[in-house]
């Protein structure tokens, strides 16, 4: 079941990357449109997607569990953000970008959680709903930051003013307080939010189209998905092994860390001044790779 939720997914994001792909060739949408297209993505649907992720019942009586979960996913960020430090440093600048985000942050949030709840049911997405929580923050501070130039102060001010992020104070502030929406209200942010994943993956189809494949598989780009798919889950895994943590945790942890590069990658590389098709490669190599690795985690994991 499992593995058969993994594939549905997979191939649900090829056939919007072949839709993109197709929609650029034909020239129905033309380069200049399809950058405006990803300033929408990165202002509007992201944000909305972001928000509307924290859209959960809170009750202090979870606090606990929370805390358990939340300190999981704060050694996975720190995990990740010290493997993409140590990795890449002589990298040319325009590659440094995609390839140091791509190992700080995960498709967990797409992919991880549809995967996760057909793994664990509905208790494995709510923990990994809430483990979730950190890594978006990471993703839209520090993950971001590997994008952005400037002064240390002018850099925290970017990143802390990003559209995204704002979702994320939003989000929480909604979500602890226990903020209710009117219908038409909670309506509209659901509507925009499931906009979102599709837009992104026919970007990526229409960057596709954009891209010359010559030369995108290179050294370089294998140790990347070898570091994405194989070094850091199985870091993680060695550590949660060896700490009395719940089989359940342990494979939430280790599933969302050992998934491929996410889309944002892409989209970020075509705003920030990173490479965008090698961006693109990443998420293309990574995605198809892990319908093999992905399945060997929950092997490893005894799922």
């Amino acid at each position: 079941m499992a593995f058969q939720n993994m594939v549905n997914m997979q191939l649900m994001m090829f056939l919007l990357v072949a839709i993109g792909f197709f929609v650029r060739r034909k020239g129905i949408i033309g380069s200049i449109a399809r950058k405006e297209l990803v300033n929408f993505c990165l202002y509007i649907t992201l944000p909305f997607n972001i928000f509307h992720s924290f859209r959960m019942d809170w009750d202090f009586g979870m606090l606990r569990a929370f805390v358990e979960v939340l300190l999981l996913s704060a050694g996975y960020n720190l995990i990740s953000i010290m493997i993409s430090w140590l990795c890449y440093r002589r990298t040319e600048p325009q590659r440094q970008k995609p390839l140091r985000y791509g190992t700080i942050v995960s498709n967990g949030g797409f992919l991880g959680n549809p995967v996760i709840e057909g793994i664990y049911g509905m208790d494995g997405l709510f923990y990994a709903s809430v483990f979730m929580l950190p890594v978006r923050i990471v993703m839209w501070s520090v993950g971001t930051s590997c994008f952005m130039k400037g002064s240390e102060e002018n850099l925290v001010k970017k990143v802390l003013t990003h559209p995204c992020v704002a979702a994320i104070y939003l989000g929480l502030a909604a979500m602890v307080a226990g903020v209710g929406f009117p219908v038409f209200l909670e309506n509209t942010i659901t509507g925009i939010s499931s906009c979102n994943t599709p837009l992104s993956m026919m970007l990526i189809g229409m960057m596709l189209a954009e891209m010359n494949p010559k030369g995108l598989i290179d050294r370089t780009m294998v140790f990347y998905t070898a570091v994405r798919l194989g070094v850091i889950p199985a870091v993680i895994f060695g550590i949660t092994y060896f700490l009395p943590v719940p089989p359940l945790l342990r494979g939430i942890t280790v599933i969302i860390a050992g998934m491929p590069a996410p889309v944002t990658t892409a989209l970020l590389s075509a705003k920030y001044g990173g490479d965008e098709s090698y961006a693109t490669g990443m998420i293309f190599v990574t995605t198809i790779l892990s319908l093999v690795t992905l399945p060997v985690w929950c092997l490893i994991l005894g799922i």
